[in-house]
C-alpha cells in the first residue's frame, strides 16, 4: 500500500539521516581516540535510529530490499 508522504514525515526522515551521520562521525573519532566501548554506544544509537526509520519507511510504502528477511532481534 503507497501512500502520500507528506513534507513533516520527509523531514523527521531527513533529521534522522543528519542524526546518524552525526552518530557516525562520532564514533570514528572515538574510534581514533581509542575508547571502543563509547564508539560501540553511539553506533548502537545509530543502528536503532536506522532501524526506526527503516520501519517508518516500509509502513509508509517503501519496498523491502530484494533478499532482506525478517530479524528475530530487530528492535
Amino acid at each position: 500500500m503507497l501512500t502520500d508522504i507528506g513534507q513533516k514525515q520527509l523531514t523527521e526522515w531527513a533529521e534522522t539521516c543528519l542524526r546518524i551521520n552525526h552518530l557516525n562521525t562520532l564514533v570514528q573519532r572515538e574510534i581514533k581516540s581509542g575508547t571502543a566501548q563509547r564508539a560501540a554506544e553511539l553506533s548502537e544509537r545509530a543502528r536503532r535510529r536506522a532501524w526506526i526509520m527503516f520501519r517508518e519507511m516500509i509502513a509508509a510504502g517503501a519496498a523491502k530490499p530484494p533478499g532482506y528477511t525478517e530479524s528475530d532481534n530487530s528492535n
